[in-house]
């Protein structure tokens, strides 16, 4: 191979390695931050564990096979496969990501749009530079030794994801709600956090309706608290109480992104919910006996 090739195949593959492995270690080590963040790109609840763990495997794994020449080639055929699907799943949904749903979740407007399609198309190009000059493959076996190794640290991953136990929080003692003081330190109480304008919100809000609560349901707003009694009245929830402690709740209970919702029961959380479809969010809720 002429020199010049060598090296710009290498800078290649340098580069994609780069962008896969700090993808694939970022999720290995945020599993759930990054299943949230399936669900917002459209991804079914029930399939957005299993993507993200396939996805932060199969990220990590490329970018490691594209560090070793005698892998390179196999690794390149994958990088080029991820990002082509990556621009067919986005294509598809894109009119739906680019509408109700990025005025939900700001980054999904920052990351979807025409640059996106510019910049996969970039990498795409520097990842068949990679494949294309790299020599043929070989060693597959131990390829797999380190797939299976990956999957094993993932696995270690999302064991310690699922398995911590839910925090202590400081829960306030008391908050203002609209007919004057409410303690949260007895009984059952679910703080809601949303967004009038969100769909996802108004969605979850109408699901939640359905239910036959056995808790009080305390709604907080996280912007635009004038819309806030319209919006409860277009979910069909009843006995909400509104409270405008945002800034206090938040920060005694941390998010990213609405919906957001806490049980907490004498004092004590007892549950988190950052996912609303059924029959998930009725079953976690029925378990804690928030709801009949």
């Amino acid at each position: 191979m002429e020199r010049w090739k060598y090296f710009i195949g290498w800078g290649a593959a340098i580069a994609m390695a780069t962008l896969w492995l700090v993808a694939g270690i970022w999720k290995l080590a945020n599993l759930s931050d990054f299943q949230l963040k399936m669900t917002q790109l459209l991804v079914p609840v029930a399939w957005s564990l299993p993507a993200t763990f396939a996805l932060a495997v199969a990220e990590t794994f490329t970018g490691l096979l594209l560090l070793r020449p005698t892998w390179r080639r196999w690794g390149g055929h994958i990088s080029t496969t991820l990002l082509i699907v990556f621009m067919v799943y986005v294509g598809i949904n894109y009119e739906a990501l680019r509408g109700a749903d990025c005025s939900c979740f700001p980054w999904i407007e920052r990351a979807v749009g025409p640059g996106f399609f510019i910049g996969d198309g970039v990498m795409l190009l520097v990842s068949v530079v990679a494949t294309f000059w790299a020599p043929r493959s070989s060693q597959l076996r131990s390829s797999l030794v380190l797939l299976g190794g990956i999957v094993i640290l993932a696995i270690v991953s999302l064991i310690w994801d699922q398995a911590i136990v839910t925090q202590e929080y400081d829960v306030p003692e008391t908050i203002q709600i609209d007919s004057g003081e409410l303690s949260l330190r007895e009984g059952q109480i679910f703080v809601y956090f949303f967004n009038p304008t969100c769909l996802h919100c108004l969605d979850a809000g109408i699901t939640m309706a359905e239910f036959t609560w056995k808790a009080i349901f305390v709604g907080v707003p996280t912007q635009d608290f004038d819309f806030a009694s319209g919006f409860v009245d277009d979910t069909g929830l009843r006995n909400v109480r509104l409270s405008p402690d945002l800034d206090l709740l938040k920060t005694k209970f941390p998010f990213e992104d609405v919906p957001y919702g806490v049980a907490i029961q004498n004092g004590q959380v007892v549950e988190k919910m950052r996912f609303f479809e059924k029959p998930e969010l009725e079953e976690r809720l029925r378990q804690v006996e928030f709801i009949e």
